[in-house]
């Protein structure tokens, strides 16, 4: 009962939040309230913070104290900002959704489509995520999201409905027919996306990311090797305090081996290392604070 009221309260707080988030003029929210906020946040969420230096220490061991100090705060200045783009999703419509974001590559995704066998989209928490399946969404192809579903109902349902207005589809994975749900969009042709870059409670395999081995949903290398649908990368990055540019790079393929598991390893560390090349360059916009190795 304790349980059901806290989430009860949990979830009007969030809502009421949302609705307030409206009523800031978007600039100003992105902009200056985002950077005051994400500034105090490593002090209020210290043990993120702390994970997020030990991190950036064991991907990049000869960085000084100084460089890793400023990429943590640009990370939580990220990261609000980010809040304040999804909180602002019901008031941004298709113009203003193109006029923020663009897609470098976007050949890739249209001939990828085009080709009728399914295109399971790699991406990880880089720039804003939600962005990149929006801006790919307002091409007028069929966009899928796999995620987690939130534990307090009506979180989740406010998650799941910026995402729908956005012309984004969500698969919750944790339901009893999601694999249903992916196999019938790839044979439809549509776009999946999933996001790799996390060790999740999910079957995974060890690949290597920044020079140490690191658990990964091994779900994408299954169903391409599955399926033969086309594995295209896609990251966004942010440009500037409130442009995006999402880049496209692929396909990536493999030779198979007559090995499964081998060519499951083989296809989920390739893709891997193309997200950490990317996020090696931007740093800054990777979410660090999660407990990878």
């Amino acid at each position: 009962m304790i349980k059901k009221i806290r989430r009860r309260f949990y979830y009007y707080g969030a809502w009421v939040i949302s609705k307030l988030v409206l009523l800031i003029p978007y600039k100003f929210a992105v902009g200056p309230l985002s950077v005051f906020f994400g500034c105090i946040a490593p002090y209020l969420t210290r043990d993120a913070a702390d994970i997020a230096k030990r991190n950036l220490k064991l991907a990049f061991p000869n960085a000084d104290d100084k460089w890793i100090k400023k990429v943590v705060k640009n990370i939580f200045i990220n990261q609000t900002r980010n809040f304040f783009e999804l909180a602002n999703f019901p008031k941004l419509n298709k113009r203003f959704l193109a006029k923020i974001s663009e897609i470098e590559n976007v050949d890739l995704i249209l001939e990828s489509v085009k080709k009728g066998n399914g295109t399971l989209f790699v991406s990880a928490h880089t720039g804003n995520w939600e962005i990149t399946a929006a801006a790919v969404a307002k091409l007028g192809v069929k966009v899928n999201v796999v995620a987690k579903k939130i534990y307090i109902d009506g979180l989740n349902d406010m998650l799941v409905n910026y995402r729908e207005q956005k012309g984004v589809n969500v698969i919750l994975r944790d339901t009893k027919d999601s694999a249903k749900k992916l196999l019938k969009a790839l044979k439809h042709g549509e776009i999946i996306a999933m996001l790799i870059d996390q060790d999740t409670n999910v079957p995974s395999v060890m690949v290597d990311f920044f020079g140490h081995p690191a658990r990964t949903p091994l779900g994408l290398a299954s169903l391409a090797l599955k399926t033969g649908a086309t594995v295209l990368v896609g990251m966004d990055m942010r440009v500037g305090k409130f442009n995006h540019r999402t880049v496209i790079k692929g396909p990536v393929t493999i030779t198979p081996s007559g090995d499964k598991q081998k060519d499951i390893i083989n296809l989920t560390q390739k893709a891997t290392l193309i997200l950490q090349d990317h996020i090696q360059r931007y740093p800054d916009q990777w979410v660090w604070f999660h407990k990878r190795w």
